[in-house]
C-alpha cells in the first residue's frame, strides 16, 4: 500500500490499536462516524498535556505508546504513521495532516513508526490519558 491523502479535507480521526495477533491496526473515521465516538474521548481524564515540535525530515523507529493511551492533535505540518498491519505490502502508511486527531492505543506487539515530511516541521498537541479512560 502506498502513501495516499485519504479522508476528507480538514478534520479526521484515526484510532491506532493492536490486533489480537500483535499487529498495529489503524481505523480512520469520517467526521460523521467520529461525531458518534468523539464525545467520549474528550471527556476522558488526562494525566499530561504536551505541545510537541519535530524538525522536518525527522523519523522514529518502531515503538509503542508506553502503555498510556495518547490523543495527538496535528496542528502544523505533515507526518506519516507506518504500521505493520499484515496488508499486501506488509506495512501501510497513514498520513497525519493538520486537523487530524490520532488516538494511539497500540500497547503490545511491534508498534508503529513514523516520519515527518521533509518540507516543514510538525507541531502537535499530545494528551496522555488515564489507562482506563473509557
Amino acid at each position: 500500500s502506498g502513501l495516499t491523502q485519504s479522508g476528507p479535507a480538514g478534520f479526521y480521526f484515526i484510532h491506532l490499536s493492536t490486533t489480537p495477533e500483535g499487529r498495529s491496526r489503524i481505523e480512520q473515521l469520517n467526521p460523521a462516524q467520529a461525531n458518534e465516538k468523539l464525545p467520549y474521548f474528550f471527556r476522558a481524564k488526562a494525566t499530561g498535556v504536551s505541545l510537541l515540535t519535530f524538525p522536518a525530515g525527522h523519523s522514529w523507529d518502531w515503538h509503542l505508546t508506553y502503555q498510556v493511551p495518547r490523543l495527538i492533535v496535528q496542528l502544523r505540518g505533515m507526518a506519516v504513521t507506518i504500521v505493520d498491519d499484515g496488508s499486501d505490502a506488509g506495512i501501510s502508511y497513514h498520513p497525519l495532516r493538520p486537523g487530524s486527531v490520532l488516538l494511539a492505543e497500540d500497547f503490545s506487539g511491534r508498534g508503529h513508526r513514523g516520519m515527518i515530511f521533509p518540507d516543514e516541521p510538525v507541531v502537535s498537541l499530545q494528551v496522555d490519558l488515564v489507562k482506563d479512560w473509557r
